[in-house]
């Protein structure tokens, strides 16, 4: 199946995305999590970004990013057990804070 993955501010260029391609089609198993497309970030995207997305000791996103799958927050969901679907989109965004 195939989803689509979006990383919005500083994740974009992290994800060092081909010139000007902002959506990024990824295939996995049918019947995959939101977990394990997690754990396979870094063979798509490298550690680097991998490390900024997912904490695999805690096997949960980072706290300074959230997820976004199909339009509503990942965590109102089953979290990482959350089944991914054919044509799910999924956007990573990075939590902004300062004052």
């Amino acid at each position: 199946m195939t989803v689509s993955i979006k990383f919005l501010l500083h994740l974009e260029s992290s994800a060092e995305l081909s010139a000007g391609k902002k959506v990024v089609a990824v295939e996995l198993e049918e019947g995959s999590t939101f977990g394990e497309l997690l754990k396979n970030l870094d063979s798509s995207f490298g550690p680097a970004l991998a490390e900024e997305i997912y904490d695999p000791r805690k096997q949960a996103l980072q706290n300074t990013v959230l997820a976004i799958i199909n339009g509503t927050l990942a965590h109102n969901f089953e979290g990482t057990n959350t089944l991914l679907h054919q044509g799910d989109a999924i956007i990573f965004v990075p939590v902004a804070m300062g004052g």
